[in-house]
């Protein structure tokens, strides 16, 4: 099957899943006015939801799904299981950041990874970040930067290797700073501290980290040193905020050359 696509093409598209990267496909597609024609999920009521969005039928059954170009959006634990119940005519792309692509069967496969933090609030604000891009054969690959051309996405060919690393990296850089944050504030709440005091210093935090060298913008006690302060604090902290408190500082305090 010849696979070029256009943005008024009859190739149609399908979506296995119903959470947030899944509502994030559905957007982009819809709004380039591509169309998904089936949606799975082993949640009906969230599949329904999604469907009912992309003026799609929801299928109850995976292997009721047909579509020229599936995007399988599950967790890595239900992709390969999914890959096994999908037609090999179709294009399958999965959007996971560590699962290895080598020894998926279907040759017709392919990674389609975005390197993007996606919540319910956020899915439809315009993309900027890169798609991570791996697939088992040159058609397929170049289906998928085809796709990213149409799509007006930026992207980047990995392996399947270098793109795990990208995801561990990027796990420390969103979802242990985004970790950091709800402690942080929560601490305020619980402190009876307006949390709008902190949003010019978190603003501030990441200007500096996107335009300097972070171990140069690394500042506070543990960076000077300061055991006083330091035990102040962690006398005012208890449970798993301590804990986490006392793992960062000691990490801080190595990375200077200092003992905690």
């Amino acid at each position: 099957m010849p696979w070029k696509i256009m943005p008024n093409s009859s190739v149609d598209f399908a979506i296995i899943g119903s959470g947030n990267v899944a509502h994030f496909l559905a957007h982009i597609l819809t709004e380039k006015g591509l169309t998904i024609s089936q949606v799975h999920s082993r949640n009906s009521i969230s599949g329904n939801s999604l469907a009912l969005k992309a003026n799609a039928k929801f299928e109850e059954e995976i292997t009721s799904i047909n579509a020229g170009v599936i995007f399988i959006a599950v967790q890595d634990e239900q992709i390969e299981s999914c890959l096994k119940q999908l037609p090999h005519s179709s294009i399958l792309l999965y959007t996971s950041g560590t699962i290895d692509l080598a020894p998926i069967f279907p040759q017709n496969c392919g990674v389609f990874y975005p390197l993007q933090t996606f919540s319910k609030n956020n899915y439809s604000i315009p993309f900027n970040g890169p798609i991570l891009l791996d697939d088992k054969n040159e058609e397929v690959n170049n289906y998928a930067i085809q796709l990213c051309s149409i799509l007006n996405l930026s992207y980047k060919i990995t392996s399947s290797d270098e793109r795990k690393n990208i995801h561990l990296c990027a796990v420390f850089l969103n979802n242990f700073i985004n970790h950091i944050a709800c402690i942080g504030l929560s601490e305020a709440k619980e402190r009876k501290i307006d949390s709008s005091l902190f949003a010019p210093l978190l603003k501030k935090t990441f200007e500096n980290i996107l335009s300097n060298d972070p171990f140069e913008n690394q500042s506070g006690p543990a960076k000077r040193n300061d055991k006083i302060i330091i035990n102040e604090h962690i006398a005012l902290l208890d449970g798993n905020s301590k804990t986490i408190y006392h793992l960062i500082t000691e990490s801080i305090l190595a990375k200077n050359g200092h003992e905690l």
